[in-house]
């Protein structure tokens, strides 16, 4: 018997179905509360910045809001699993109007690309892959490297390649055409919502508690989370080049929102809700075979000293 595993489907035929079943099953009331959660903490958090105003503090809050605009994004992604409802429509349109078209995104066009990067992961065929093929994403990387991209995220400026690594750019096969209504109703959407806060004089607003955090904090979040999912995996097949992070309830809330650390579970069970991804966690562990086949870091910190030389 082989000490380790190479693919997905070799764990997925070891683990019985019997423990797997309960864990893919949709909770619709979960899915609709985390969006509904994520914006009153949002809109909670800017009452109350705006109540009690210190520059001392605001820092804080555009951590705690870019946080919240990354857990949108991440319930964008369960979207694209049909996971946020077991309703297509209820499920895509909640995901654009309330997840995706804030953080700037297409749900509809990166559902095309992430699903491909599901189907051949770490391959050529992956958009994500393709999209991690300069300099700034090989890794182990020296520290001094590391610490540029991270000021050039906190600059705003890193926005421009999340735009593009989120889009479906990089896909071998052309997607279809996206139509022209779906065009007009997004568009709509931002003249409204920014026209609204204009007209009531209150664009200073969306400045400090959307553009600002959005473009720095959710920037760095999203990079230090996606540098922990698939980079400076060795040793392994393509299959298995995915890492899963453990962390605490602090990380939780200000930088891996929604269990998203728990990779190795997301990619051997896709079907799996977010909120069952630690659960499959302890069921993959429980074979002695699986656990030893994955990619499992304790924490962020020891994510990095893997990944990062000094």
């Amino acid at each position: 018997m082989p000490s380790t595993l190479n693919t997905a489907v070799e764990i997925r035929k070891i683990i019985p179905n019997t423990k797997v079943r309960e864990l893919h099953k949709v909770s619709e009331w979960k899915g609709i509360l985390s969006i509904f959660l994520e914006w009153s903490l949002i809109i909670a958090c800017t009452l109350l910045s705006e109540t009690y105003f210190s520059w001392y503090l605001y820092p804080i809050v555009v951590i705690f809001l870019g946080a919240r605009y990354l857990a949108l994004g991440l319930i964008m992604h369960e979207s694209v699993h049909n996971l946020v409802s077991k309703n297509n429509f209820i499920n895509d349109w909640l995901s654009e109007i309330f997840c995706s078209w804030p953080m700037l995104i297409s749900m509809r066009s990166y559902r095309i690309k992430h699903l491909a990067h599901h189907a051949w992961l770490n391959t050529d065929d992956d958009p994500d892959f393709i999209s991690k093929a300069d300099e700034n994403w090989q890794y182990p990387m020296m520290k001094y490297k590391f610490i540029r991209i991270l000021i050039t995220q906190l600059s705003g400026l890193g926005i421009f390649e999340t735009l593009k690594v989120m889009s479906s750019s990089k896909m071998k096969v052309k997607k279809p055409r996206t139509p022209l209504w779906y065009h007009l109703i997004r568009i709509s959407f931002y003249i409204i919502i920014v026209g609204l806060f204009l007209f009531f004089n209150k664009g200073i607003i969306l400045v400090l508690y959307w553009l600002i955090p959005f473009f720095t904090w959710t920037q760095i979040a999203n990079r230090l989370r996606r540098v922990a999912e698939h980079s400076a995996v060795e040793g392994k097949s393509h299959d298995l080049q995915t890492r899963t992070t453990k962390h605490g309830i602090i990380v939780r809330i200000f930088l891996s929102p929604k269990f998203i650390s728990y990779h190795n579970e997301h990619h051997i069970y896709p079907g799996i809700p977010c909120y069952n991804l630690r659960k499959a966690h302890s069921v993959l562990n429980e074979d002695e075979l699986v656990r030893n086949s994955l990619h499992v870091s304790n924490s962020y910190y020891d994510v990095y000293k893997e990944c990062i030389l000094d």
